[in-house]
């Protein structure tokens, strides 16, 4: 799957970017994401590095300049992560692309990419029994605590998702 910069960094900041990898798998990043989750020595950032070192995230020396400048026509509102992210997963023939923003997410829907957000990610978590319902919860509220900015709307959202997906889970069993 190909990322964009806030969700690696939104799962780092809390020190879940292992959940992150190993619930999508494998990610590729392009040039310009790299550069912008590197540009400052965090925490966050030698957590990045360390999964790029092992494998599990892949910097694409692959361009795409022109998809992303028939992409930045369109979407003026996108950064330039957003667009090499969607840039990237349209060259490379990914169908689904990591990203949180909600103008990046429609732009990628656009371009008949399925968007995922690191909430979609969290559900995917629990669907796949990598976290309880405990964990899933803290690792909600540790992402709200840092800086994932979400609206009302898209938290009751979660949530509502969340409780369908337990009580169908629970019924399964």
């Amino acid at each position: 799957m190909i990322s964009n910069a806030g969700p690696l960094i939104n799962f780092a900041r809390i020190n879940e970017l292992d959940l992150l990898i190993r619930t999508v798998g494998h990610l590729t990043i392009g040039q310009k994401v790299f550069a912008e989750v590197t540009i400052h020595e965090t925490q966050e950032t030698a957590l990045i590095k360390e999964q790029i070192e092992s494998g599990n995230i892949t910097v694409s020396k692959i361009g795409a300049q022109g998809l992303e400048e028939q992409i930045k026509k369109m979407f003026k509102e996108l950064g330039k992560g957003e667009t090499e992210a969607i840039s990237l997963a349209l060259n490379l023939k990914e169908k689904k692309v990591l990203l949180d923003d909600l103008r990046a997410r429609e732009a990628a829907r656009f371009s008949n990419l399925k968007p995922v957000g690191s909430l979609r990610v969290l559900l995917m978590a629990f669907e796949k029994n990598l976290v309880s319902e405990k964990k899933l919860k803290s690792i909600f509220t540790q992402m709200l605590q840092n800086k994932l900015w979400i609206s009302g709307e898209v938290a009751m959202k979660f949530l509502e998702l969340f409780e369908k997906m337990k009580q169908s889970y629970s019924k399964s069993r």
